[in-house]
Order: structure tokens, then C-alpha cells, then sequence
């Protein structure tokens, strides 16, 4: 067998679709095998893909081990010559496995090899080929110098920036989402290493394939698309915190023996995390120095309206007066969801300014010399609220007109004989904000399913968009290659133009495409335990009980606990942040990708050594999505009468 191809998918039903339809054209007359590592998707990819694509090979994981691990799994029950390790969120060119095969069958000194890989909107993804985080290309990735000089050999060491995307060369790593690799290497290096969860596995396995003698190579005429990071975007993960955690994790592993450059280069990470952090969060941060503004404006305007002076306040009330209000209001609103989870409604503001006012009133009573006017207080309140309400509005008009929610106007490429479904799902009531300007053909069709206008032919495409100005076009004739798609990609690259293909008609695929172009969010599960909020609530608890059973409450301990040396080393841990009062139940001595392993929980009130390992998994999985604190006072209320205080103890 020549080519095994192996694609790890994690919620991306939609993507894997349409690359397992390219990647069975590019396959056609080459002796291979698909296999498909289900890392235990949520959004139903077991029950669509059961009946579907019986020619390839789907294992479903219990739960989700990881990128790396996932392949590896993939890579022992695989039997072909060659390996390609794919992403789900792309699409191959047809003649791209073909060039592949061709290369590595010419150049046996290359063990791993990629190709030229495209964003969706035509751009070259410059991750796709990349050089080693040495001191100097770290440096300069990290603190911007690679971005500010990118064609300069010096400081563009690490995404190559400076070398052509058209010519064949050795690279020392490639992008994870495409690596075409000799089973040999696979076999000498045992795979990806699976202490990286997720990002960074690719950059460790080259290096290691570079250390037995293989060469790494980009291979610039085959091509694929890539959509970057879907499964992150669908996942609980926090992308930013598992990205830096594995690059810290390679340079532990490579990099150990330079202590000046494992301290500087840990400087470079948290500060590239802390920026990644800040950007990320940008928007919700705006809203958090808008509403401190707000608060301090109204507590002005309150007191001019009442005593003719925004400043008639003691003087030493000032700047105490305006930052206790401002914080207090910005805490409440915080712990009422208004942060971070911000859905556009507008309840969880009212909740914290009514908060916010029961506590600033309540502490008049213990702080007497602040106590200026109870009217003051309630104006500033009202008018926080008012202002806070519009601040809101106002960016929701602001994306209305402008943002992810303005009209898109879209042009259709041919036509296909499920047009009529599609064309309904994108003028449907969620995709209200979609206009379709017209048809360009592609061949002289004589009959649709919709008398749209015929803007023009496809040879003209270009100026047509640009005349139509066209954000969409949606490609639905079937003679439509894969080569004709990237084409048209390359073509519109550096454009805001992005280009869809629903050749054939699919549920999954038409619902992710409009909900893309209409800017709908794909509905994937809420996870409660991901909330600031609760994060914040949660380990505030913590802090409180594990100070007060390390301090006041030890003789607690010895006189109730059966192990009570045991308690005050977990109560340590819980106070040091690495568990939490309440929790995860852990499994095989592994630590949980998201959450907190507990001293108690709701595992370890149903009697876990008689549940299966999938009953575990799914009572911890279940505490994640539907966390609330309500949840854990009802779990410790039980333990308590289950067990009580002695059954705190390590597990035998």
C-alpha cells in the first residue's frame, strides 16, 4: 500500500466532509487507505458519519487524548508505505498526493515532507514551513522583529519569511495539518510525543527526525487549503495558554541544558501570551474601561444635579469615591456575566448595577464619613446603568452596520440541482443580513432554480466581484474542480472575498457556510466551568477554605479526619492552586486538560471504585458543561452526609 492518510477530527463535522470529498479524488488511482480518529466530538460526527464513507476506517475515542496522541493511534493501525498525517479543515488539490508520492519515491534522503498551504482567502500561510525556535529566531518572534523586518534572513528565521513560497527547499518544521512522512521516520522517532496536547507536537516530531539523519523539506507545487484552528474554536480549550504551555514544554525538552536562554525565552513567552491574552479579550476590555468611565461620569453628573458641582464632595473623598464605586460596579458586573460571555443580553447588566448598589448602600452604614447622600447614590446608579445599556447598543449597531453582522453580498458561481435548498438556507430568517447579487455561469445553463441576474461569465469573475463589490462567492456547479477552486482562491488573495464550495448538497456543509457568512456562531456546547466568572467565584472559595482549615481550622482536621496529614497536603495544594476543594475525579494518574482534580466531588460521591472508566469520564465531563455554584454546595452537602469530613483523605 502506498499511502495511508490520517485525519484526527474534533468537532468539525462540516470541514471533514468536504476534505474527505478532495481527498478521494486526489487519491484515485493510488493504492491507499483512510483512517479517521474521532478525538470524542460533541457535535454528533459518530451519528452522521455512521452510514457514510464506507471505505474508510473511523475509530471513536472515549474522550479527547490530544492531537498527537490521537495520530499516533492512527499511525500503529495504518499499513501504507507512506504516512500523511491531515487535518480535517482542509482540502486537498487533486494532483496534490500525486506529487507527493512522486517527490518522496525521488528523494529518499527526505523522511517528512509538506506542501504550499493557502488560507481560505487565497493567502500563503506562512506556518506551513518554519525554522527552530533557536535563542536568536525566538527572540525576534517573540519580541516582533521578525514581523517588522520579514524579509531580513537575520530577524525571519523562524517563518522563513524571506525565502520564496515557489521553490523546493529543506525546512526545519512543518505545519502539523499536512506532513507527508516515510513510515521509517514514524517508526525511529515512535510518533508524536504526546506530553504536547495540542500545538507544538509538529516542530518536536521534525526535530527529532532531523536528529536521526532525515531531512524535512517544503515542497512548494502541491497545495492544499487549510482553515485554520477550527477544532480549536470548537473545543473548551484556552488556545493561547495550551500554545505557549507546549512551545515552554520543547524547549524544556531540547533547550534544557541553557539556563540564560530557558529564562529569557520564558520572559518572551509570557510576555507573547500576556499580548495574545490582551488582544484576544480586547473587545470585553473596552467594555470594562467604558463602564469604569461610566460609573465615575454618572457619580459627576449625580452630584451636580444634586449640589450644583460635579466636585461637592470632601476632599478626601476623592479619589476613593470614584475608584471603590468603579470597582465595586466593575466586580458585580463581572460575577453577573456580563464579561467574557457577553450574548448580547442585557440582563446580566441590570444584575450587577442592582448589585452593585445594595452593596455601595449597605457600606454607608459601616463607612459613616462617605455617607454624602443616598440620592447621589441612586442617580449614579441609574445613570450607569443607562449609559452601560447604550455603550451596548451602540456596539451592536456598530456590528450590525459594519462587523460580522453586516450584509454580505454574495455571488453565485453555476448552479447545481439542489440550488433551491441552498438559496433558501442562506435568505433564511438567521441569515437575514445575506444579499445575493447575482449568477455569474460557468457553462450556458438554460434553466435554474432561481431567476437571479446574470452578472457575466466565469472568465470575468475577477471584475465582476470587484464591480458587484461581492464579499461571498459560492461555488455550486459540479465541474467546479478542486485546482479551479484553489485557482480562484489564489486569485481574490490579499481581498476580503471569500469563497465557498456546496457542490453537492449536504446539510452539514450548507449549515456551515451560512452560518460562516452570516455570522452565526456554530452551536456547540456551553462550558460552565470556562466562565470567568465561576473560575473566579470557584477559586475565591478555595482560597477561604483552605486558609481557614490551614490556620484556625487544623485542630478540625485532626480531631474528624481519618488521615488528616493526608487533607492538609491537598488543602496546601488547593491553596497553592493545583486542585480545588471540589472537582475532577482523576483518572490513571492524569491530569485533566481543562478543570481541576478535587479533594472531593461528584465522582467521589458516587462511589467510584464500582464505576466504569467512560461512567467517570462522563460524571466529570458532566460537572465541566454544567458547573454552577449551586452544583458544588450540593456536592459538598453530600459528602458530608455520605462520608463526612473523615473520608478527605488520598486515594489508596
Amino acid at each position: 500500500m502506498d499511502i495511508s492518510v490520517i485525519i484526527v477530527n474534533y468537532n468539525v463535522k462540516d470541514f471533514l466532509v468536504q476534505c474527505l470529498n478532495s481527498v478521494h479524488i486526489a487519491l484515485q488511482g493510488i493504492d491507499s487507505e483512510i483512517i479517521i480518529i474521532d478525538n470524542n466530538s460533541t457535535d454528533g460526527s459518530k451519528e452522521y458519519f455512521s452510514d457514510k464513507y464506507s471505505d474508510a476506517h473511523f475509530e471513536w475515542l472515549p474522550h479527547n487524548i490530544g492531537f498527537g496522541a490521537a495520530n499516533n493511534i492512527g499511525i500503529q493501525q495504518s499499513k501504507g508505505k507512506y504516512i500523511l498525517l491531515l487535518n480535517p479543515d482542509t482540502i486537498v488539490h487533486e494532483l496534490t498526493l500525486k506529487h507527493m508520492l512522486e517527490y518522496m519515491n525521488s528523494h529518499i534522503e527526505t523522511g517528512i515532507a509538506g506542501c504550499r498551504v493557502l488560507n481560505a482567502d487565497g493567502s500563503f500561510q506562512i506556518a506551513c514551513r518554519r525554522g527552530f525556535p533557536s535563542p536568536w529566531a525566538s527572540f525576534c518572534k517573540l519580541f516582533g522583529l521578525q514581523s517588522l523586518f520579514p524579509s531580513s534572513k537575520l530577524c525571519a528565521g523562524y517563518n522563513l519569511t524571506y525565502k520564496s513560497i515557489y521553490e523546493t527547499y529543506e525546512v526545519d518544521a512543518l505545519i502539523g495539518a499536512f506532513m507527508f512522512c516515510r513510515r521509517e521516520v514514524l517508526e525511529q522517532t515512535h510518533g508524536f510525543d504526546t506530553d504536547f496536547f495540542m500545538y507544538g507536537e509538529d516542530l518536536d516530531l521534525c526535530y527529532r527526525a532531523q536528529l536521526s539523519g532525515w531531512k524535512v523539506t517544503y515542497v512548494h507545487e502541491p497545495t492544499i487549503i487549510h482553515f485554520k484552528g477550527e477544532s480549536t474554536k470548537r473545543s473548551s480549550l484556552n488556545a493561547i495558554h495550551v500554545f505557549y504551555s507546549s512551545m515552554e514544554i520543547f524547549t524544556k525538552k531540547h533547550f534544557n541544558n541553557s539556563t540564560l536562554f530557558l529564562f529569557f525565552l520564558r520572559i518572551g513567552i509570557w510576555l507573547r501570551a500576556s499580548f495574545a491574552s490582551v488582544f484576544y479579550f480586547a473587545e470585553q476590555g473596552l467594555f470594562m474601561i467604558g463602564d469604569i468611565l461610566v460609573v465615575i461620569a454618572s457619580i459627576m453628573l449625580a452630584t451636580y444635579i444634586r449640589f450644583g458641582n460635579p466636585f461637592s464632595f470632601p476632599e478626601y473623598a476623592y479619589p476613593m469615591v470614584f475608584l471603590s464605586s468603579s470597582l465595586i460596579a466593575l466586580g458585580c458586573l463581572l460575577f453577573a456575566g456580563a464579561y467574557f460571555e457577553y450574548s448580547g443580553k442585557l440582563k446580566p447588566v441590570l444584575t450587577g448595577y442592582f448589585a452593585s448598589f445594595f452593596i455601595l448602600s449597605s457600606l454607608t452604614y459601616f463607612f459613616k464619613e462617605y455617607a454624602f447622600s443616598r440620592g447621589v447614590l441612586l442617580m449614579t446608579i441609574g445613570f450607569s446603568l443607562s449609559f452601560s445599556v447604550a455603550l451596548r447598543l451602540l456596539w451592536h449597531l456598530y456590528h450590525t452596520l459594519f462587523g460580522n453582522k453586516s450584509d454580505k453580498r454574495i455571488i453565485l458561481l453555476g448552479t447545481n440541482a439542489h440550488e433551491h435548498e441552498i438559496v433558501n438556507a442562506l435568505q433564511s430568517a438567521e441569515s437575514r443580513n445575506t444579499i445575493i447579487v447575482g449568477r455569474v455561469t460557468v457553462k450556458d445553463e438554460t434553466s435554474y432554480a432561481h431567476q437571479l441576474p446574470v452578472l457575466g461569465k466565469a472568465d470575468a469573475l475577477k471584475e465582476i466581484v470587484y464591480n458587484q463589490e461581492a464579499d461571498e462567492i459560492i461555488m455550486l456547479d459540479s465541474t467546479i474542480e478542486i485546482s479551479d477552486i484553489i485557482k480562484y482562491s489564489s486569485m481574490f488573495a490579499g481581498s476580503k472575498v471569500r469563497i465557498h464550495a456546496v457542490q453537492e448538497y449536504d446539510d452539514i456543509v450548507v449549515s456551515r457556510i451560512t452560518n460562516d457568512i452570516s455570522g452565526i456562531s456554530a452551536a456547540m456546547p456551553i462550558i460552565n466551568l470556562q466562565r470567568l466568572r465561576y473560575r473566579l467565584q470557584k477559586r475565591l472559595v478555595d482560597l477561604c477554605i483552605s486558609l481557614f482549615f490551614l490556620s484556625l481550622g487544623v485542630p478540625i482536621v485532626f480531631l474528624f479526619s481519618k488521615h488528616p496529614i493526608s487533607l492538609l497536603k491537598k488543602l496546601i495544594n488547593v491553596y497553592k492552586g493545583k486542585m480545588s476543594i471540589i472537582g475532577l475525579y482523576q483518572i490513571d494518574n492524569s491530569l485533566p486538560v481543562f478543570g481541576k482534580i478535587g479533594i472531593t466531588g461528584l465522582v467521589h460521591i458516587s462511589k467510584p471504585e464500582i464505576l466504569s472508566a467512560q461512567a467517570i469520564l462522563n460524571l466529570n465531563e458532566h460537572y465541566i458543561r454544567y458547573y454552577t455554584p449551586t452544583l458544588d454546595i450540593e456536592i459538598l452537602i453530600k459528602h458530608l452526609l455520605r462520608i463526612g469530613l473523615s473520608g478527605f483523605k488520598l486515594r489508596s
